[in-house]
């Protein structure tokens, strides 16, 4: 198949959704990310993602779960004039070398887990110093939010345009509520305490909101 001929399967009236990655022809008609011939508020079926695959935060692993249903048709094409690198290029490229938000995001998401199991060691255990250990890990994960959501919003803009999709504004809302929630445990262990019941609520329910966090940016990454 030429590579105008991908074009054809937009997703749209009816039509299927072809994507094509290093030459490879996949269809992702059938998925439910690919609704209408549209991934992400960004890519398109009909389109080649071989450069857009580079960037993105999962590898292109993700497509080969769909049928390989063909080959785009090899055609050497030459640059007359090279294109200008923009500073969004530069950053796009030092994100492909270091990855941060995927590094940073492990952090915070590990301390406040630690920080719950902790908690309940303290009430079966009865010993203090548990408590104040998830306490410290609250603490600890509020500071390290902060450059997390700074490398996601990177991400966003780099990887994705800053295209506004369900996806995105949940992971982006919740990460918010997240950090105001850490900040405001910290603050209230701090001055009364880390044994009271509004502290240990706020604790627990950091589970939910992480989850919802993470499940969004599984659906990025995964599909």
């Amino acid at each position: 198949m030429k590579k105008e001929e991908l074009q054809n399967f937009d997703g749209k009236e009816g039509r299927k959704s072809y994507v094509s990655n290093e030459g490879k022809i996949y269809d992702v008609t059938d998925s439910k990310l690919w609704k209408n011939g549209k991934h992400a508020g960004k890519h398109f079926a009909g389109m080649d993602l071989s450069e857009a695959l580079k960037t993105a935060p999962h590898g292109a692993e993700v497509l080969e779960r769909f049928a390989h249903v063909g080959a785009i048709e090899t055609i050497k094409e030459t640059k007359e004039h090279p294109q200008e690198v923009t500073f969004k290029d530069t950053v796009r490229a030092l994100y492909r070398i270091f990855h941060p938000h995927p590094m940073l995001i492990h952090f915070p998401m590990g301390l406040i887990n630690f920080a719950v199991i902790m908690q309940i060691i303290y009430y079966f255990t009865g010993y203090p110093s548990f408590s104040t250990a998830g306490f410290y890990a609250i603490a600890t994960a509020a500071v390290f939010l902060v450059p997390t959501m700074v490398s996601g919003f990177v991400s966003w803009w780099v990887n994705y345009n800053l295209t506004k999709n369900k996806i995105f504004m949940m992971k982006i809302s919740f990460s918010f509520l997240l950090l105001l929630m850490c900040i405001t445990e910290f603050f209230v262990g701090l001055n009364n305490g880390d044994e009271g019941m509004f502290y240990n609520i706020m604790l627990f329910l950091n589970v939910p909101v992480l989850a919802v966090i993470g499940f969004n940016g599984g659906k990025l990454s995964w599909g």
